[in-house]
């Protein structure tokens, strides 16, 4: 079946030439009603496909001329259109002969549906028959009303048509001034050149960052924005090699029109016109001055962030040596004070004996030291003589400074007494000269005084005021180098060191200065670059005398034959330790393990008086197992030990000060600290 298709539109003629060809039938195209006119005169159809509204001739007079020729009038005509869709237009199309009226647009198979419908009719007995001249009158009549409807309806949308185009140039003002809001509202730089990188346009944010006007910029060339030639030329080859990614970010040194340079970050883009020919760039620039500063910020405190665990992991090392090393200690100190115990004094074993015990007591002492050092030993302030505290530190600063620089001491022969920690004063004096025989490289003197200052009026220090009051001096001064201005002003910071990397750790000061508000006093500095350093500490008196420390003559306390569990993981001191409450009249139930020593204290008949345990044990620390032990025993006392000062913070336990004893200990002091504990009110 052939098919002869009549529309204006080609989009619509190619739609149902490629939709009726898919069913099977031929079709035959025309523009209007005459070119269908003249296709019929020379081509057979079995159907006409007609729109209405068409130029040199609609589809209502396409229709009438077919159904008044002989030739044609028994070719079924179908109207399809999407103009003329009311009812009387429908009408008027069947009344003039149309075989059937459909709308734009329907269904593909509704369309392929009808035709086949009218296809299959008999169309045999249509003929042309002569209207009359009232007929063809009425005809005309409704011709021309249809064609006046249709003008007055495109009339209408013509007005509309000119309403819209005036509300789409209202539109397009409205967004030309929008876009040029948002242009100089963005933050970031925009700037956009020609292919002859000569500036084109810029928003206010990229004359204010450059420094320049509007009518600076606009026609100049873009070398005027960067540091140098050899920048302006390496942006010339990334321009080059630019693509249409816009994660490309270039890192460039930009400089202003008073000269201040900056890095810059900048994202190109390729502009493009209509046909698709390229035209020039748009980069967008931020200032990332702050950025690099704060990364650089950032890697800065990465360092010293690792700086920081390298030395918590260097306290760490020392804590778990200081333990081994008080445990060994405490039974080289325990087993020598037994030999004594059993030799008579003026033997000459006798003698080496005290030797032992003297190089352990003091080996103690050094340990104690080096825990303060590496900030692992528990602050316990109390009442010192500073001349007598500093005294001791002589012999190990000289020989930790070396001995191209000497140390000379100058202390008053009377001092007030004052309240802080020993372990702290050698940390300050071993901080301070290291810090004092660094600034002197080719050696020299260190002077350590010590002073009473009595003040009645506020005293303007470097770093603080001194308030009136009883303070007690303690001064460091060196002949080195000095310090100047802008490192004074810097150098209690934590981890600000001059030092090269790896030299220092730049918490020598801060810690000085941390000790010295904790214990409510003051540190000034005075120092001229080449002229040495000043240092002085004041400390505030204290109204109570110092503390003795001296040996506790008389009998040593005895046990009544008390049940004591001893708990320690290492075997020798274990030995030592019960061989010495043996030795002072208890008895005695050692373990090396936390499990054995609670089945001991179930099957012990007798009961145990009093639990001495290690703190740091593998299966169970002392803390723990005297808890599980009292829960059972609640009369039970206990007693803890260790050689890390640090595992007597625990907070786990109340006033843990009043049931501990340090390794390495002497016979006394196990025998003292046992008997109260024993005595000790529940």
């Amino acid at each position: 079946m052939r098919i002869l298709s009549v529309d204006d539109k080609q989009e619509n003629r190619y739609f149902i030439e490629a939709l009726l060809k898919g069913h099977g039938f031929e079709v035959l195209s025309a523009d209007n009603g005459a070119e269908a006119l003249a296709s019929l005169e020379k081509e057979h159809v079995d159907c006409v496909l007609s729109d209405i509204l068409m130029p040199v001739m609609d589809g209502f007079e396409l229709c009438r001329k077919l159904k008044a020729d002989s030739r044609f009038c028994q070719i079924p005509f179908i109207v399809f259109t999407a103009t003329y869709t009311g009812p009387q237009d429908e009408a008027f199309a069947l009344k003039i002969g149309a075989a059937r009226f459909l709308q734009k647009p329907c269904e593909p198979e509704t369309l392929v549906r009808t035709i086949n419908e009218v296809l299959a009719a008999d169309h045999s007995e249509e003929a042309p028959s002569p209207q009359g001249a009232s007929e063809d009158g009425e005809v005309l009549k409704l011709y021309n009303e249809r064609l006046i409807r249709k003008l007055e309806q495109k009339m209408v949308e013509l007005e509309h048509q000119v309403e819209a185009r005036k509300d789409t140039e209202e539109i397009l003002r409205q967004s030309e001034t929008n876009y040029r809001r948002l242009f100089h509202s963005i933050r970031d730089a925009i700037l956009v050149f020609d292919v002859h990188r000569r500036i084109i346009n810029c928003n206010r944010a990229f004359a204010e960052l450059f420094g320049y006007t509007m009518d600076e910029l606009i026609g100049h060339p873009t070398s005027i924005l960067y540091e140098s030639e050899a920048q302006f030329h390496q942006m010339s080859q990334s321009l080059q090699a630019l693509t249409d990614d816009p994660s490309q970010v270039y890192l460039i040194q930009f400089k202003t029109k008073d000269g201040r340079l900056f890095p810059g970050e900048i994202n190109l883009f390729r502009l493009y016109d209509d046909e698709e020919r390229m035209t020039g760039f748009i980069g967008l620039i931020r200032d990332v001055s702050q950025r690099i500063e704060s990364e650089r910020q950032q890697q800065q405190l990465e360092a010293q962030l690792r700086q920081a665990q390298k030395m918590e992991s260097i306290g760490r090392l020392a804590g778990g040596v200081a333990h081994d090393y008080n445990n060994m200690l405490s039974v080289i100190l325990g087993y020598a004070q037994m030999g004594l115990s059993k030799t008579k004094p003026g033997l000459p074993v006798h003698e080496f004996l005290q030797q032992i015990v003297d190089a352990a007591q003091r080996s103690s002492a050094m340990t104690r030291k080096l825990l303060g050092f590496a900030r692992k030993q528990a602050v316990v302030p109390r009442v010192i003589d500073l001349n007598e505290c500093v005294s001791g530190m002589l012999k190990m600063l000289q020989r930790m400074i070396g001995e191209t620089v000497q140390i000379i001491w100058q202390p008053q022969s009377y001092l007030w007494p004052v309240l802080i920690d020993p372990s702290q004063v050698d940390q300050i004096l071993a901080n301070l000269c290291v810090n004092a025989r660094d600034a002197m490289p080719v050696g020299g003197k260190i002077v350590i005084r010590t002073a009473m200052v009595s003040l009645t009026d506020p005293l303007r220090l470097s770093h603080g005021q001194l308030q009136p009051g009883e303070y007690v001096l303690l001064s460091i001064v060196d002949e080195g180098c000095g310090i100047d201005l802008e490192v004074q002003e810097r150098m209690f910071e934590p981890f600000f060191t001059t030092k090269g990397e790896g030299q220092g750790t730049g918490l020598g000061l801060s810690t000085v200065y941390g000790i010295m508000q904790q214990n409510g006093g003051i540190i000034d500095i005075r120092s001229t670059p080449g002229q040495g350093a000043d240092v002085s500490l004041y400390l505030p008196r204290h109204h109570a005398p110092a503390e003795e420390r001296k040996e506790k003559k008389g009998a040593i306390l005895r046990g009544g034959g008390e049940t004591i569990l001893v708990v320690d993981d290492e075997e020798g001191i274990l030995q030592a330790i019960s061989a010495l409450l043996t030795g002072l009249g208890y008895t005695v139930l050692a373990t090396t393990r936390s499990t054995e020593a609670i089945l001991l204290a179930n099957t012990e008949p007798g009961g145990v008086q009093l639990l001495l345990a290690d703190m740091v044990m593998p299966e169970m620390g002392g803390v723990e197992l005297a808890k599980l032990l009292c829960s059972f025993y609640p009369n039970l006392k206990y007693l803890f030990m260790s050689g890390y000062a640090e595992s007597f913070t625990d907070k786990d336990c109340d006033d843990i000060q009043r049931y501990c004893i340090h390794k390495p200990f002497s016979i006394d002091e196990l025998a003292e600290k046992v008997y109260n504990a024993l005595h000790m009110p529940a």
